[in-house]
């Protein structure tokens, strides 16, 4: 999944789908969310949706639920078009879980690399 280039690390930082797809499933592990609000609360959790065009939101959305991490179901209560809903499931919080302990192992990488960049011992 291709993002968008951003302003960080001199112009190089590239938002992708390792970050976007646990974003999302983190706002989602806390209440199920149609689109345009889910993309609003990327935002809340540190991520600069400008760098984001809404099609790669709802792109990754839909690649998501074919692969099974999440559910969605239209929602026709209310005024206006109907939105659809989408929904964590059991394999994408399984996803998520196996993501963090990942992330946690590529942290402890960066740390020694850093140290080693910045010589220390």
């Amino acid at each position: 999944m291709r993002g968008r280039r951003g302003r960080g690390c001199g112009g190089q930082f590239l938002f992708s789908g390792e970050m976007l797809i646990p974003s999302i499933l983190i706002i989602l592990k806390k209440k199920s969310i149609h689109g345009y609000s889910l993309i609003e609360d990327l935002e809340s959790i540190g991520i600069d949706t400008s760098l984001l065009h809404p099609s790669i939101v709802y792109r990754t959305l839909r690649m998501m639920e074919m692969h099974g991490l999440v559910s969605s179901d239209w929602n026709t209560e209310g005024t206006g078009p109907a939105r659809r809903i989408y929904t964590i499931t059991d394999t994408g919080k399984g996803f998520l879980r196996e993501w963090c302990l990942k992330a946690k192992r590529d942290i402890e990488m960066m740390e020694k690399l850093i140290k080693e960049a910045e010589g220390g011992e």
